[in-house]
């Protein structure tokens, strides 16, 4: 290696470096947008039995990913963060790629590969990708079913209180 080669290879780690370290902070910002690009995305998959599959099905979506956003001020702050990063990560192209090996949108890839994906994770020996299924799992689920019109397909009934 001659010393040109030496100062361009310094060069370029310097800057992948720079942008790395930008692209991980930037990871952490809230953007809604990302998040509702992300749930809208994957809720039909995680839901899909769930879900009604007429008209209403929009509206059910929305209503949880609406849930969603009511319930996130509760979780923990390191929670929120990891939950935010993963929604970003999963709307960047590049990110995505990493996370799930698709270079399609998550939007644009079929419920039957979404659900593998989301399978994938949870048998993943990763434990991060495990942690990020259980994370979404839960999220989406109590934000489906915290809904009372939900309540009746679990056979559930509310208690009454005097």
């Amino acid at each position: 290696m001659d010393r040109r080669q030496f100062i361009l290879s310094g060069i370029a780690l310097g800057a992948a470096s720079s942008l790395g370290i930008y692209g991980w902070h930037s990871s952490f910002n809230e953007n809604n947008d990302n998040r509702d690009l992300v749930l809208s995305a994957l809720l039909p998959a995680l839901l899909y039995a769930a879900l009604p599959q007429d008209t209403t099905m929009a509206e059910q979506v929305n209503r949880t990913k609406a849930a969603v956003s009511d319930f996130m001020p509760f979780l923990a702050k390191r929670q929120q963060q990891e939950l935010q990063q993963l929604f970003n990560l999963l709307a960047n192209q590049v990110t995505q790629l990493a996370l799930t090996g698709h270079v399609t949108a998550l939007a644009q890839l079929s419920i039957a590969q979404r659900w593998q994906l989301l399978i994938a994770w949870r048998d993943s020996y990763l434990a991060v990708l495990q942690q990020a299924y259980h994370g979404l799992r839960e999220l989406l689920f109590a934000a489906y079913y915290g809904q009372p019109e939900h309540w009746q397909a679990l056979d559930y009934t509310a208690p009454k209180y005097r």
